[in-house]
């Protein structure tokens, strides 16, 4: 038992001696480690583009206008319904009434859903185009949401409302 003892400090001892020269070898063999290449990175405060951009701007009117048309329908078509309730009219009648006004508003919703669709995959295509278009002549290697960064980045948020101010224009043309 004696002897175990003595000889486990003797084994630690040498296994040290192995590590630390192994670790010095490696140290000798190891490539240079280089500076990381710097980043250019921008950031856009999209908030900020969307209510600088005029035509998302005119597209938000546009479906608060619609908007208001569909609650106007569905106040026109409820005043219609209560006063053929209030006239007594025919259960059947009242019914068929019921699924005619439903059906008309529900035609409506739907064209307005299809016509918003069609506007933000518009205006996303537009702004994603300026955002590309200004971080190239920044030469941004990455752009991230300003909201996401919390220290740093290239703020190319103005360029990219000028670009859609000048891409607006040149459309109008």
């Amino acid at each position: 038992m004696l002897y175990s003892q003595k000889s486990i400090p003797v084994v630690l001892s040498f296994f040290a001696a192995v590590g630390i020269a192994s670790s010095a070898m490696a140290a000798d063999q190891a490539p240079a480690i280089t500076a990381a290449p710097k980043l250019n990175i921008g950031v856009v405060d999209k908030d900020k583009v969307v209510t600088g951009y005029p035509q998302a701007q005119k597209a938000a009117e546009d479906l608060k206008r619609s908007e208001d048309r569909v609650h106007k329908l569905i106040e026109d078509s409820n005043k219609q319904y209560e006063e053929a309730k209030a006239s007594k009219k025919p259960q059947a009648e009242l019914e068929s009434l019921q699924k005619r006004l439903q059906t008309s508003i529900d035609k409506e919703v739907k064209d307005i859903q299809t016509k918003a669709q069609g506007l933000e995959t518009q205006l996303e295509s537009d702004i994603d185009g300026a955002i590309k278009a200004e971080a190239a002549a920044r030469k941004c290697d990455a752009v991230f949401v300003k909201q996401a960064v919390l220290v740093g980045g290239t703020d190319i948020t103005d360029g990219v409302v000028k670009r859609l101010g000048v891409a607006k224009a040149a459309a109008t043309k």
